[in-house]
Parts: structure tokens; sequence; C-alpha cells
């Protein structure tokens, strides 16, 4: 065992071991996407605006219109323990994940 983990408990009572998963309605969307990060060449840092713009992605504005963004994360910065992610750290996420998703419409309409 080398230190904390990241598990997910299902409602049936099954648990999985994660570097990063998902819940909410485009959950398996987000966990694809999430499982493709190379998670340990990343920064917690880095690793929760690139979560972060997944969940954008996947998020179906047609129709789900409003969602809250929530991150949390089990790093060194948490000392090894599950809590939320900092205000700054998660404000710096959304505007990353914002910023991408303008960039990628822009792109599209191009």
């Amino acid at each position: 065992d080398d230190g904390p983990h990241l598990c997910l408990l299902e409602p049936s009572g099954l648990n999985y071991s994660y570097s990063g998963c998902a819940i909410g309605k485009a959950k398996q969307n987000a966990k694809t996407e999430i499982e493709k990060l190379k998670a340990s060449e990343m920064s917690c840092d880095q690793l929760i605006k690139e979560v972060a713009k997944i969940i954008y992605v996947v998020h179906d504005e047609i129709k789900d219109k409003n969602f809250e963004l929530e991150l949390s994360w089990v790093c060194a910065s948490s000392n090894g323990r599950h809590q939320k992610v900092p205000l700054d750290v998660f404000q710096e996420a959304e505007a990353f994940a914002k910023k991408a998703i303008e960039e990628e419409e822009s792109e599209e309409e191009l």
C-alpha cells in the first residue's frame, strides 16, 4: 500500500479504487475522459484544471441547463485526506475550463 487512495462506493455496495472519478448524470463520459489523463505525470493543480474542463465538456446544456461544479481531491496538498479543493484552486480550474470551452467553440465556428 503506497499511501491514500480514492475509492468510489456504488449503491450496490461494490467499491473501486481510482486515480480520478466522477458522479452525476454524465459520470460515465467524464470517467472515460479522466482515465485518458496521464495522472502520474501531472500535478494535482494541473489535474484539477483538466478534470474541470472534462466536466464542462461532457455537460449537455440542452438537457441539463444548470449544474454545480464540485471538485475534491486526495493528494499531498490535502495531507492525504479527501477534501474540497481550496476556493482559489477551484476558481482557477473553473476559469481554465470555461476559457478552454470558449476557445473550442470559437475554433468550431471558423
